[in-house]
Order: C-alpha cells, then structure tokens, then sequence
C-alpha cells in the first residue's frame, strides 16, 4: 500500500492534481475508484460530489477520457504537457528548445549554443518531439563535414535518435573519410541511414533537411578546429576518443544553428543528394 501523503484541501485544483496522480498510476477507474483511492491514499477532506464534478470538468476540457463511465488520462494531452515541460527543462538548463513549428511564416530562426553537443542535444529534442506530433514518413538528409559522434551521446538521446531513425528513410553525405569518420559512420549505418563519403559538401557549415525544415550548423573557428584536430589525429592509427568527448562537449565557443522553413528549397537539396546514392 501506498504510504499517505500530507492532506490535500478541497480546492478545485488540487482535487484535479490529485485524479492525475491517481489515474497516471491505473487507468479505466469509475468515478468511486478514483475518489475512494484518493481517500485512502492522501486522507482528503475531499468529497464523492466534488471528485465526480471534477472528472466531468476535466473530460469537457480534453485532459480526461470517458468510457463506459471510467476515466482515464488523455494521451494527447499528457503528449503536449510533456512536450512544454521538456520545453521549459531545455530552457532552464540553458539547452535551447524551439519547435519547428514556431518558424512557420518566417524567413529563418536562429539559435546559439555553448558546444557543439548542445546545439546536436537541441536537435535531437526538437526532431523527438516533431516526430511525436507528425508520424508521418520522412525523408531526412545529413550533409556533414565530420560523421556526427552519435556514439557521444547519453542512453536518452540515443533512444531519441533512434526513434527518429525508425521514420522514414535518411540518407547521408560526408567530406571526410578519416579513421573516425569511418568508425562513427558505421553508427548511422546500423541504424539503417545510407551514407556516401568524399563528397565535397558541408564545407561550412553542416546541414540537416528533415521534412520542410533546412537546418545549418555553423561552428566558430575554435570549436571547428579543435574537432577537426581529434579527427585528423585519428588518420595515425590512434583514435582519441577522450578528446573527442573533451571537444563536442567541453570546448566552449560560438555554435549558430540557423533553421529556415522551406519546402522548395528542402526538395531541391534531397534530390541532388539523392544523385550520389543511384
């Protein structure tokens, strides 16, 4: 048995905070369930009348499902509230957050970060929760100077990443060949993305098309430099995969991500990409 909590009052609001926490825990409970099982557990002063007045409230206002008279939590609801919590996190945390969707209508959005893997983290994060609200299939592009060290990133983002890669198709193109680049590439191969090499692009900047949206990431010279060193490094046989990790995520300097929303311009990159894999 849950232990009880401190007693709630019997505010509006507080009796709904209390039916989510009891429906986030079972779903599909009648009217009684949910008010006997909120008594039990936080020892409200909370009435049956006000439980059900509650529930029939928070069904009109969408945050609640009915049938059959038992309730449950609304999956597109909790869906948009844990996309603003991420959201308001991203911002917290000092790790950009913007939907693509805020770039409707304008020219470009653009963005700054710290490193390298702050901008990628963003990314990711907005790409998860694109793909969240439109499952419909994607023909993504990559376009980069050095393989992306997905190998870098935490068990959340490569859940992300591989969410992302399970929708649609995604082909890549990389300038260099090193060691490195081999090694990170066999990554991106293993989750099914096609990748050409020597392919004099993303000289620079690196870009990324995914649906209407054309993604560029410029990176100041600092970071450039200093991760194109680790790769290039790698060319003598040794990769320095603690430096890697010291660049993408410690190396401090100027990373502009520059997003346009463009379905035409988005359509011309993909077939002239698509040119190298035929």
């Amino acid at each position: 048995m849950m232990p009880k909590l401190p007693p709630y009052s019997s505010s509006s609001s507080e009796i709904k905070d209390l039916i989510i926490t009891t429906l986030s825990r079972e779903e599909h409970l009648s009217a009684k369930s949910v008010f006997q099982s909120i008594k039990l557990d936080y020892g409200s002063k909370i009435t049956y009348q006000g439980v059900h007045k509650a529930l029939r409230s928070m069904v009109a206002q969408g945050i609640l499902d009915a049938e059959s008279n038992r309730y449950s939590v609304n999956s597109r609801w909790l869906s948009e509230l844990n996309a603003f919590v991420s959201k308001m996190e991203a911002r917290r945390s000092g790790r950009a957050a913007l939907d693509f969707g805020e770039i409707k209508n304008a020219t470009s959005t653009t963005l700054s970060f710290d490193s390298y893997m702050d901008a990628l983290y963003s990314l990711l994060d907005n790409m998860d929760r694109d793909r969240q609200s439109n499952r419909e299939s994607d023909l993504a592009i990559a376009h980069w100077y050095h393989a992306w060290p997905v190998m870098c990133v935490s068990k959340k983002e490569f859940d992300q990443v591989r969410r992302m890669m399970s929708v649609g198709t995604q082909y890549g193109l990389c300038n260099q060949s090193t060691p490195l680049d081999l090694v990170l590439v066999d990554f991106w191969k293993d989750l099914n993305a096609k990748v050409q090499f020597g392919v004099p692009c993303a000289t620079h900047c690196d870009l990324l098309v995914t649906r209407d949206n054309i993604v560029q990431i410029f990176l100041s010279p600092p970071v450039r430099n200093g991760i194109d060193s680790v790769f290039r490094s790698s060319a003598t046989g040794r990769i320095d995969f603690a430096s890697l990790y010291s660049c993408v995520f410690g190396l401090k300097g100027n990373v502009q991500v520059i997003i346009t929303q463009n379905k035409q311009l988005a359509d011309e990159i993909r077939a002239e990409t698509l040119q190298y894999f035929k």
